[in-house]
């Protein structure tokens, strides 16, 4: 009995070890990205004028489901086939002196002249690159790296429940709810920023359809609903755990 204990033993420490080595290499990729940041900030403000946009022509990037919802019930009423069935809109092939439209099926991409420098930084550090860089994503990553570190400097094995910890998953879980609000307020700024271009086929302006690369690099709002759980669930186990020592 004693020998299991010590191999339960050995294997929390080992396995918060290797936690606490990965969440060590979050913190230092974050300080490489923010001077990368610095770096590409500049050659943006300074190079050339091109901006490059990637587009989402199923749906329009502000509350993507409510359009999607509708657009389902449209071709079931009228008999049309599913959307994803259908795939891209078609006509996107524009040639024009002020943009461009690269012909790429799945995924088109904008291309248009932005002389406004800070115009084209802030596009950039919302996420409106093809790069995986976004101040969010950068702003998460720093964040989130800080809780855990906190958090699993404070476990172990002895003492797996804390109400200091309970906090942090409480705050990652705002942190991961918060992001997902502001990838709502970024997609407004972008249809602030980018030129309100047409294309055939698509009903409402370019700048509705710009897909930002937070989507893919920023968890969902599923991921902060399950935290929270998660966050509740633990802080039980806390007041649990301190029920259970004033007994004895």
């Amino acid at each position: 009995m004693q020998k299991e204990k010590m191999k339960h033993w050995f294997g929390l420490k080992s396995l918060l070890l290797l936690s606490r080595v990965v969440v060590g290499l979050l913190l230092f990729g974050t300080f490489v990205f923010s001077i990368q940041a610095i770096g590409r900030t500049y050659d943006i403000a300074t190079g050339g004028s091109e901006v490059r946009l990637a587009l989402n022509t199923f749906s329009p990037n502000l509350f993507p489901a409510i359009h999607d919802t509708k657009a389902g019930l449209d071709d079931g009423w009228h008999g049309r086939p599913l959307r994803a069935d259908r795939g891209p809109l078609p006509a996107l092939q524009v040639a024009a002196p002020d943009f461009e439209l690269a012909a790429n099926p799945r995924e088109p991409l904008l291309r248009y002249r932005e002389p406004t420098p800070w115009k084209r930084v802030a596009l950039f550090h919302l996420g409106a690159s093809d790069s995986l860089f976004s101040l969010p994503w950068l702003f998460f990553l720093s964040i989130g790296s800080c809780l855990l570190w906190r958090l699993l400097r404070d476990v172990t094995p002895a003492t797996p429940f804390t109400f200091a910890n309970a906090r942090r998953l409480s705050n990652l879980a705002l942190l991961v709810l918060g992001s997902y609000i502001w990838e709502q307020v970024a997609y407004v700024l972008v249809r602030a920023l980018v030129p309100a271009f047409r294309a055939p086929g698509l009903a409402e302006t370019l700048n509705h359809h710009v897909s930002l690369n937070t989507e893919h690099t920023l968890p969902s709002v599923w991921v902060g609903v399950g935290l929270t759980v998660i966050a509740l669930v633990y802080r039980r186990g806390v007041e649990l755990s301190q029920e259970a020592e004033l007994v004895i």
